[in-house]
């Protein structure tokens, strides 16, 4: 793979954060910030202010505004500990999850405090925990699960590190994305998925230019949305081509977006089963033992379900149906199209039928016959396994959509064949699904529109 690098030409959204947090903390220069004709734009030793934010950002750098800075009482591993300790005195699913498995080899709170960030990534945590109230809380979170999930795989000592330190550092990309498009509820168009689709990229990217932490560390970054089935992003990496570490660190960024809604490991273990071979085996065996620890706990959902609830789950089904019905018959038809359209058709059929199958392996194809009766004596449990399949499946059906709408933004020809069923896919003119619930699946990494990046110089 070639060679990449940032450009120095800063990131305005990553500027704007940086400025506000001049505003609360002193952040310096570490050393002299100069454009690429030799101008001093600040002195080492000088503190940034709001009055610079233009000079900064008008200008390209000699070298990456991120390598330059340090910033006074930022995100430190005491802080980090603090943070975990926190969370471990307080998450019984943590707990569950990380079981015996943290007894096993380092303890996660010791690597977490062995682990060296340097002043660019302690800049970057810092900018993370200003993002929200829960950021830094989340980052500690999927750093201890990773490391969790990385001893449930017999990873070595060094790989755990790293699982570690990639779980902690794993959202530094979407620090350079417009913050309107991660607002929780923003729903995006499949084609304006691009910059989230790249953000464990450029995550990669600040890692290898700016820390010096062994390879495997930046890797597991980028492959923290990656699936062992091949789809994930942003490479669609599969089996082998997926590291030890980045597989621990995906699940883990799974499973923390679920810790804190009702019945999270139960989530998590439905998340893990709807499409077999995303994920290894070793991880929802690990789901299914932390459950099998706790207490019998029957999910409680509402004593009237609401009808509409299986309305919406018929639509679903005809959504599925229809998507597998208009790609064939795309694939029958004489119409002249590219190998490459021609293969992205046969994939996301192949992940329809997947889908379809997983409709039916859930049970939710039982609510599409008349005077079921499944209501009749339930005790919560069908409910909210039906609320979180529907919405599982839903999210798979969007990733197919988003897939092919990616796939094909640089044709014109190749989007106007495929729009048709990228909009079927998506569902986003479809009347919109009423489900009480938020799955694993719902927050991947919220979402994000179309902002300038940290380019790579080379493709």
């Amino acid at each position: 793979m070639p060679r990449t690098s940032l450009n120095t030409t800063v990131n305005q959204h990553y500027l704007n954060k940086l400025m506000k947090l001049t505003e609360v903390m002193d952040v310096a220069a570490s050393e002299d910030i100069v454009d690429i004709r030799g101008m001093k734009l600040v002195a080492k030793g000088a503190r940034l202010t709001r009055a610079q934010q233009h000079t900064l950002g008008g200008h390209k750098l000699s070298k990456t505004l991120e390598s330059s800075l340090s910033a006074e009482g930022g995100t430190d591993n005491d802080l980090i500990l603090e943070t975990a300790k926190r969370i471990l005195d307080t998450s019984v699913p943590v707990n569950r999850i990380l079981g015996r498995n943290a007894g096993r080899g380092i303890s996660p709170q010791t690597l977490l405090a062995n682990m060296q960030l340097g002043q660019a990534m302690r800049l970057m945590l810092t900018l993370t925990d200003r993002d929200g109230p829960r950021a830094l809380e989340h980052s500690v979170t999927v750093s201890l699960l990773s490391i969790g999930m990385a001893k449930k795989m017999e990873l070595s000592n060094d790989e755990q590190m790293a699982a570690g330190l990639a779980g902690l550092l794993h959202d530094i990309g979407e620090l350079y994305i417009d913050p309107a498009y991660l607002m929780p509820g923003k729903r995006l168009l499949p084609h304006e998925w691009a910059p989230l689709v790249i953000h464990p990229r450029v995550g990669q990217m600040l890692i290898t230019e700016l820390a010096t932490y062994p390879q495997a560390v930046a890797r597991a970054v980028s492959e923290h949305h990656e699936r062992l089935d091949g789809t994930g992003y942003p490479r669609q990496s599969a089996g082998g081509m997926i590291s030890g570490p980045g597989l621990a660190v995906s699940v883990a960024e799974m499973l923390a977006g679920v810790l804190h809604k009702d019945f999270p490991l139960e989530r998590a273990e439905l998340a893990l089963k709807i499409i077999p071979g995303e994920h290894p085996h070793h991880f929802l065996s690990a789901i299914s033992n932390a459950l099998r620890t706790q207490p019998a706990n029957r999910p409680i959902a509402p004593s009237r379900p609401d009808e509409s609830d299986d309305a919406a789950i018929a639509r679903l089904w005809h959504r599925i149906a229809d998507a597998l019905e208009a790609g064939q018959d795309m694939l029958r038809d004489d119409a002249e199209r590219s190998p490459r359209v021609w293969a992205l058709i046969q994939r996301a059929l192949a992940r329809i039928r997947n889908i379809e199958r997983a409709f039916i392996s859930t049970g939710l194809d039982a609510y599409l016959k008349n005077n079921h009766g499944l209501h009749d004596h339930d005790d919560g449990t069908l409910q909210f396994e039906k609320a979180v399949a529907t919405r599982e499946i839903t999210w798979r059906l969007r990733d197919i959509a988003r897939d092919l709408a990616l796939n094909t933004a640089d044709v014109a020809s190749d989007r106007a064949m495929l729009a048709g069923l990228i909009a079927l896919l998506d569902g986003a003119q479809a009347e919109p699904l009423v489900i009480r619930d938020t799955s694993a699946a719902a927050t991947p990494l919220q979402t994000a529109a179309a902002a300038p990046m940290p380019a790579a110089r080379a493709a």
